[in-house]
């Protein structure tokens, strides 16, 4: 599965990135919504991404509205990560498949990967 991992926090999307790759999964890292946003853009299509909300220069929900507007990413699998419990509050965030918080559970997060339904996910 291509995946793409989206966290200004690079110890957290080298290790998310990390443990997809062992699975082998193809993992494309991005550190900014800028950076994502031109992976998103390449050549054929990610099934799985992982947004953090709170990006330096423009926030992970405004970044799965620019994605969910394109036909590439309108039904892709999109989850917010954050570590904020009020994202709710400042945020619509039906645009997302699900909400998964920080710090992730290794267990959450391979039953992400292999397509298992997410018990423990918030839903949007």
């Amino acid at each position: 599965m291509k995946v793409l991992v989206v966290d200004d926090y690079r110890t957290t999307t080298d290790l998310l990135a990390d443990v997809a790759c062992s699975m082998g999964h193809a993992v494309t890292r991005a550190y900014t919504g800028k950076e994502a946003l031109v992976a998103a853009n390449g050549e054929g299509a990610f099934e799985l991404i992982l947004l953090d909300i709170g990006l330096p220069d423009m926030n992970g929900h405004e970044l799965c509205m620019r994605l969910r507007a394109s036909e590439k990413y309108a039904s892709r699998r999109i989850f917010s990560l954050t570590a904020h419990d009020d994202v709710h509050e400042r945020f619509d965030m039906s645009c997302f498949d699900g909400q998964l918080s920080k710090p992730l559970s290794l267990e959450l997060f391979e039953s992400l990967l292999s397509g298992k339904k997410l018990a423990e996910q918030s839903a949007p």
